[in-house]
């Protein structure tokens, strides 16, 4: 815990020092909030909707209230572990992909400083200020605790990506064992570390994941369902994404409203594997095991026949009205 604090606030110093020096806004309300999250973690509340660290009520009812992103703004909204970090890559290399500097200085700027619901006002002037047009920003809020609506009149453009349930909950279990906020006398008893303990927790809708009691994935999913057809809006497909890379990305690239050649996406093909993104990524994404392989179908591996029924329960039962597939394999 006390290395990812370091790292943490060394990484808020690495940003701000992007910005000249003349509007350079002063970190310590960041440090001073890093600080606390990790040695006085607290759940917190807003509308019913339980929050909790690194995350604070506070700070997501902030964003809704005041965040007023322009039509330069990508938000890249999903559910842990459903590949937010990887989609985020992919944008960054699409938009900046002849900026290597900025995709250079983009390596240090980490979900502490691009997730809405995290952090405090401090964290948007210092994105707002950083030397690069377009800011790309990221969350794991359900639709209800983002201001979609304002989204859409100022033009900010929407990602959300879903993966298979089955997946999504294996890896959220891998890096949840290890997550530092996930380990503390408030929150330990939401993530126990052993599997079937930990299953049970998730699908009954225990985890304080930003979600009401009783929520969960299938619930995220519902919240952002209804705007699936917005201008600016598009749904990512993990699977999809992972087995037809070239094709996806050229279909971000559209959304975004930025022109690549083919010889252009290929390269972001490339930069956006895993293995090269393990490779460059900053020291607080390895401290956090937020890579793993991005793997299809591992679940199979671990899942009982009985786990398995019941996934397909739930998500049948929340899901049956909607028109969403997921692929398994």
């Amino acid at each position: 815990m006390a290395n990812m604090l370091d790292e943490t606030i060394r990484l808020h110093h690495v940003v701000a020092s992007f910005i000249p020096v003349e509007v350079r806004p002063d970190v310590t309300e960041l440090v001073e909030k890093s600080t606390s999250q990790f040695k006085s973690p607290q759940i917190t509340e807003w509308r019913g909707y339980r929050i909790g660290p690194p995350f604070c009520a506070s700070s997501v009812q902030w964003q809704f209230n005041n965040w007023r992103p322009t039509e330069k703004d990508v938000l890249v909204a999903s559910y842990p572990k459903t590949g937010t970090t990887w989609l985020t890559n992919i944008v960054r290399n699409i938009i900046y992909f002849d900026h290597i500097e900025i995709l250079e200085m983009l390596k240090s700027v980490t979900p502490i400083h691009t997730y809405i619901e995290g952090g405090t006002p401090m964290n948007f002037e210092l994105m707002q200020k950083l030397p690069w047009n377009r800011k790309i920003w990221g969350t794991h809020l359900p639709a209800k605790l983002v201001n979609m609506k304002r989204l859409k009149e100022n033009g900010c453009k929407v990602l959300y990506i879903i993966r298979n349930p089955n997946d999504q909950l294996l890896s959220w279990f891998k890096m949840s064992k290890t997550f530092p906020f996930n380990h503390n006398k408030v929150t330990d008893q939401f993530y126990p570390t052993e599997w079937n303990s930990f299953f049970e927790t998730f699908v009954n809708g225990m985890q304080p994941l930003l979600s009401k009691e009783g929520e969960w994935y299938p619930d995220h999913i519902l919240s952002y369902y209804p705007y699936r057809n917005d201008d600016n809006v598009l749904f990512v497909v993990f699977e999809n994404l992972k087995t037809n890379t070239k094709e996806e990305i050229g279909r971000i690239a559209e959304f975004l409203g930025v022109q690549r050649t083919e010889e252009e996406i290929n390269h972001i093909v490339q930069l956006s594997s895993f293995k090269s993104m393990k490779e460059s990524a900053a020291r607080f994404y390895e401290e956090l095991k937020f890579f793993r392989e991005g793997e299809v179908a591992d679940w199979k591996n671990h899942f009982t026949v009985a786990q398995s029924e019941l996934m397909d329960e739930k998500f049948n039962e929340k899901l049956s009205r909607i028109d969403i597939k997921f692929i398994y394999e």
